[in-house]
């Protein structure tokens, strides 16, 4: 699921505990003065709750910020594979990038394979 897909889900679901919690408590309330001085924080407060839970589920979806990478290596007797990040110029400043490194390789006892993946700077 796309990341702007997931923050649509979250936000209609912040929504949908408003009112899952506002309406049936107006419905079902006698009146008064103060049922939405009441209800209203309330139900906004479940909301916020609902927005915080889903906003995480939301920000976990792969989109710019994840570093995919594939490797894949057939050849001699030496490989050497490296895959992340590394230095201090590594990544993004102020936030981690996430990644996601695969490296396979296979000797035949011929020859050297050397494969890195990331941001090795």
């Amino acid at each position: 699921m796309h990341a702007a897909l997931r923050w649509l889900v979250a936000v209609v679901g912040s929504v949908g505990a408003f009112l899952a919690v506002s309406v049936p408590w107006a419905v079902l309330s006698d009146g008064g003065d103060d049922p939405w001085d009441v209800i209203g924080p309330v139900a906004g407060v479940v909301a916020a709750g609902v927005l915080a839970a889903l906003g995480w589920w939301a920000s976990q979806a792969g989109g710019a910020g994840t570093r995919r990478v594939r490797q894949s290596a057939r050849g001699g007797s030496n490989i050497k594979q490296t895959g992340g990040s590394h230095g201090t110029g590594a990544g993004s400043p102020g936030g981690a990038v996430r990644e996601d490194v695969r490296q396979r390789a296979r000797s035949d006892g011929n020859g050297d394979i050397d494969q890195v993946g990331g941001n090795r700077a």
